[in-house]
């Protein structure tokens, strides 16, 4: 057994740290955890200039836009305002460091290949836009993220000891 690298009491087997440093240590968010927290505040930073990227374009161009144009705007506006909420909520969840935080962090990373993958269909369709890599990337980023995420969420001894309350 070694010592403490915080207090110099005697570590934990297959540990940096005594017992009290360790309970300690795995309460705050560190890690690999803070780069889903710096993804959720850019997620919502995202959403914002998404949302008023797509309110801009229907301000502007409604009359010209035709029924089905329309529809994939306005389910864009709808999908990006409910997206806000539950960010904001999300985020909330893990700032405070909530034990219902993985369930819901995996259903945000859910929602977003679902949106990426009906958005890019629904362009395909209205817009007659190609499936090409420019029009692809945002949902192969996504099922990337939830690839690298969903497991460390779910097994993760740091996730399973820091969201306790």
């Amino acid at each position: 057994m070694g010592i403490c690298i915080q207090c110099d009491k005697e570590a934990l087997k297959e540990s940096d740290f005594c017992a009290e440093c360790e309970v300690r240590e795995f309460k705050k968010i560190r890690g690999w955890l803070f780069v889903p927290a710096i993804g959720l505040v850019l997620s919502l930073l995202s959403v914002i200039v998404s949302f008023s990227a797509t309110l801009k374009v229907v301000m502007e161009h409604y009359s010209v836009l035709v029924g089905g144009q329309k529809g994939m705007l306005v389910f864009e506006l709808v999908f990006y305002g409910v997206m806000f909420a539950y960010t904001v909520f999300v985020g909330s969840l893990f700032f405070r460091k909530k034990r219902l935080l993985p369930r819901f962090y995996i259903g945000f990373l859910l929602l977003w290949i679902a949106f990426h993958g009906v958005d890019v269909w629904l362009a395909h369709q209205v817009f007659d836009v190609p499936y090409v890599y420019d029009t692809v990337s945002s949902l192969v980023r996504s099922v990337i993220s939830a690839a690298i995420w969903i497991p460390y969420f779910v097994v993760s001894e740091r996730v399973k000891r820091t969201f306790v309350r």
